[in-house]
């Protein structure tokens, strides 16, 4: 994996939850991620892989900072004022033309570690298939994505600063991750398989 490259992926939903199930600072939803799946942008940490997730924007985030020293982030771009859509949220800037609009948040302490089987690259390339609703949010993905490269090289100092100080104090910061925890709990995973599906075909029971 290059660590200089922005990625953005989806973690395995299973083992999301096998990492919630020792570390409750670990964000994972029962119900969340069956429509929306875990997304967050991969990096690295002392040659081991790290997600950091992509949360969705709330209302909460308009009284954010652009940037925390306990690793937070507000995700966000200037945009043109008769660009905003119906339930984007965004910052006033003094501007009669522009806006400041934020896409999602990201928490650094919330990394979690990864295998290269555990997770997959997003790709906002738009398929023939795809219904509207797809193609907005690959369109909202790639908007996203841009953004991200901006605060990409302050995010990875910040995050490897981060997993340092906890690894060689062995101290966890307030509501961080035990990254140790994790990347044991990583080591022994295996991943889930699925069981056989289920043959649903309606049998024929008539008798002849």
């Amino acid at each position: 994996m290059n660590g200089n490259k922005l990625l953005f992926v989806n973690v395995n939903i299973d083992y999301l939850k096998a990492l919630h199930d020792v570390d409750s600072e670990v964000q994972y939803s029962d119900e969340g991620y069956i429509r929306k799946p875990f997304l967050g942008i991969l990096l690295l940490n002392n040659y081991k892989q790290y997600v950091v997730p992509l949360s969705s924007v709330k209302e909460k985030h308009l009284h954010w900072k652009k940037r925390y020293s306990d690793g937070r982030y507000l995700v966000t771009e200037i945009i043109s004022r008769s660009s905003i859509t119906q339930n984007a949220i965004y910052k006033e800037i003094g501007s009669s033309v522009s806006v400041e609009r934020i896409y999602a948040a990201l928490d650094v302490k919330k990394m979690i570690p990864v295998r290269e089987d555990l997770y997959t690259t997003v790709s906002f390339a738009v398929l023939q298939d795809d219904s509207k609703s797809v193609v907005d949010y690959k369109i909202l993905q790639e908007k996203e994505y841009r953004a991200c490269v901006k605060i990409f090289d302050d995010l990875k100092r910040h995050a490897q600063d981060i997993y340092n100080k906890q690894m060689s104090t062995g101290k966890i910061q307030k509501f961080c991750c035990d990254y140790g925890l994790l990347e044991r709990t990583m080591n022994n995973y295996r991943e889930q398989k699925a069981p056989a599906a289920q043959d649903l075909t309606p049998q024929n029971t008539s008798t002849p």
